[in-house]
């Protein structure tokens, strides 16, 4: 790999093997600059786990707004145990607009996982009332 010197812009060529997969310190020749270089990340598996976390952090902050914008609502349907069903056209909504942004991760089981956990966990308060959901 071809790092370079932040203060001089020299070019080193470093062997990747050499870093172990640790960040490591380099001293630049040149100028003395002391910098850090950091190992490759995996290419393969990087893109995925962006969008996962881009997908889990909009899914939290959906339903976040439900929870802010339907208090009441929602810790009366939390007693009784029907917050599914008192939330239902929130939830789709929420639901739809999750879906068209992140339309590869709404089409599998672990998509429907990250937006099913996120009503569990923010606006069940960590009850199971989600447990069974599905989309519709």
């Amino acid at each position: 790999m071809i790092v370079t010197c932040p203060n001089c812009a020299k070019k080193y060529q470093i062997a990747e093997e050499k870093l172990a997969g640790k960040s490591r310190r380099l001293r630049c020749k040149n100028c003395r600059e002391v910098f850090i270089i950091h190992p490759p990340k995996d290419e393969a598996s990087s893109p995925s786990a962006a969008i996962d976390e881009r997908a889990a952090r909009f899914a939290r902050v959906l339903a976040s707004d439900m929870l802010i914008y339907n208090q009441s609502t929602v810790e009366q349907a939390r007693d009784a145990g029907n917050l599914s069903e008192t939330m239902s056209g929130e939830i789709q909504r929420s639901w739809q607009l999750w879906k068209s942004r992140f339309p590869e991760a709404a089409g599998n089981e672990d998509g429907v996982s990250i937006f099913r956990g996120s009503l569990k966990d923010i606006l069940a308060g960590g009850d199971d009332q989600f447990d069974n959901w599905e989309p519709e």
